[in-house]
């Protein structure tokens, strides 16, 4: 049987995730990442779904699920960027004072403004009042820009966070080997090839007019080559988390890692054993 490299990438991603969800388990890393936890199993549903429904759902219902799931995963990210940024600038510092409430709204402020101006001008914008045309079709369409926009808006504010946790994260105790950190690294390394295959697909939709079924092949082999490219850097990012969540921090107590259900107690020697004493009458 042949298998296609779409295919081969595929697999591969499917069992990095299906690794990842064994090492966030195993390692007890759940408790201080539920939101991360939660993204990676909705990523490996999304893998899932797209690719065993695709051919045995209608058109329209195959892009209801893509779509949603989509428009989920980016409120999720939203979720691990709030998560990751508290374990390094709040609850989560380890050495100076936590960024105190007027930082945080001030920072909030900053990154959020710089990422909408950063979405508004990144184009081209649909045609609302044409999506409007197609009554039965609107709900679809506007859930459809919704996700992609989305999906453009918490990549780039992944970057962002990144940025900061990477330049600030060593005053607060959550250096370069924190494992908050190290996911921040893999999740805006991903977000900056997803928006470079973005950029350079819009920009080829823009300048180059398709005048050939010939023309129409070696645009879309093209596309094909950058989304390969883009799934080989989100393989290459959750290999990183897989090693980087497998071990633990520096000045980590060991023992802590181990849940206490599996600390095996030391049984007492039958001969030290005292029996009860016997109550009085």
């Amino acid at each position: 049987m042949h298998f296609t490299l779409e295919q081969i990438l595929w697999a591969l991603v499917l069992a990095a995730h299906l690794v990842l969800l064994v090492v966030l388990l195993g390692r007890d890393r759940t408790s201080r990442f539920s939101w991360f936890t939660a993204l990676t199993m909705l990523s490996t549903v999304r893998l899932l779904a797209d690719h065993l429904l695709q051919g045995k759902l209608s058109t329209y219902a195959f892009y209801w699920q893509s779509y949603a799931l989509l428009l989920a995963a980016s409120l999720f990210l939203l979720g691990v960027l709030i998560e990751l940024a508290r374990l390094t600038f709040g609850r989560g510092c380890t050495t100076g004072k936590p960024l105190s409430p007027l930082a945080w709204q001030g920072w909030t402020f900053l990154l959020l403004a710089i990422a909408i101006t950063a979405l508004i001008l990144w184009g081209p914008w649909p045609d609302f009042k044409a999506m409007q045309a197609n009554r039965q079709a609107y709900p679809l369409l506007l859930t459809v820009v919704i996700a992609l926009k989305s999906e453009l808006f918490t990549s780039m504010l992944a970057i962002l966070t990144g940025l900061m946790m990477m330049l600030f994260g060593g005053r607060y105790g959550n250096g370069f080997k924190s494992h908050p950190v190290q996911i921040v690294i893999g999740l805006s390394t991903a977000a900056v090839a997803r928006l470079t295959v973005e950029g350079i697909t819009d920009t080829i939709k823009v300048t180059h007019k398709i005048t050939s079924r010939v023309d129409y092949e070696r645009i879309l082999r093209l596309y094909t080559r950058l989304d390969n490219a883009r799934l080989v850097i989100w393989l290459l990012a959750i290999l990183w988390w897989i090693y980087a969540l497998w071990q633990d921090e520096p000045g980590a107590s060991p023992k802590a890692q181990v849940p206490s259900a599996l600390v095996p107690v030391a049984p007492i020697p039958l001969d030290d054993a005292q029996p009860p004493a016997d109550s009085e009458n």
